[in-house]
């Protein structure tokens, strides 16, 4: 029987897709900032609280509160492309950081609850700082021809552990994430701009435009020009 989890959101919109799919069958408190979780937390403790940012202080603020100390923090950023803030968060425990557009996948979804009940451990702080960094590679030369082991080879670790640590950090493969991101990026730039679609797969990563069209459809359920012409 599944146990409902009892979700914190701080300063994310009300329609926000994360918090609309985490309602329907879980708990779920919305405060505007960090500021208020300590003293929300007093009536509402959650087994998981979610940011919609990623600055530093407010995540080292919640992790000040002695009584929050075990409660994992998922951020949820739209993208991430500066190193800066990234630097400062790495060591602080029970973090998990991933892209909004990857928040909702099932897989990710499906691994995040259970951290949240503490079935699933977060990893330690250096070894999740080597996911965090994979994470910011991907986001910063998505349109590059990325292979486990040119971005490992940027990390300075193996292909295999490197895939290891992220499955087991994030509940989904390194290229399912990369994938779901350049996906994402291809239905903004589909949306926003009057490129070609060979061009859009092309600028987000993908060399075969029959190969983009396939994913994309599958992913979003309609073709890239249906997409267009839908909008």
């Amino acid at each position: 029987m599944y146990k409902q989890k009892r979700i914190l959101f701080a300063g994310m919109s009300s329609n926000a897709p994360l918090l609309s799919l985490f309602s329907r069958d879980n708990i779920t408190e919305v405060v505007s900032s960090v500021s208020f979780i300590e003293s929300i937390s007093q009536r509402f403790f959650p087994d998981l609280i979610v940011l919609d940012s990623l600055p530093s202080p407010e995540i080292k603020d919640v992790r000040g509160t002695e009584r929050l100390l075990g409660v994992p923090v998922l951020v949820s950023v739209l993208s991430l492309e500066q190193e800066n803030n990234l630097n400062s968060i790495t060591m602080i425990p029970r973090v998990i950081l991933c892209n909004s557009c990857v928040a909702t996948h099932e897989d990710f979804v499906r691994h995040i609850l259970l951290v949240a009940e503490k079935k699933i451990p977060v990893l330690p702080c250096r070894t999740g700082a080597i996911v965090k960094y994979a994470i910011l590679y991907m986001n910063k030369n998505i349109g590059r021809r990325l292979t486990r082991e040119s971005i490992a080879g940027q990390l300075g670790v193996a292909g295999d552990y490197l895939s290891r640590i992220f499955k087991q950090e994030m509940g989904l493969t390194l290229w399912d994430y990369l994938t779901t991101l350049r996906l994402e990026r291809a239905r903004t730039m589909l949306l926003q701009t009057g490129e070609r679609v060979g061009a859009v797969a092309e600028s987000c990563g993908f060399d075969d435009a029959s190969y983009f069209n396939r994913v994309f459809k599958k992913h979003y359920g309609l073709t890239p020009s249906a997409l267009r012409l839908k909008n």
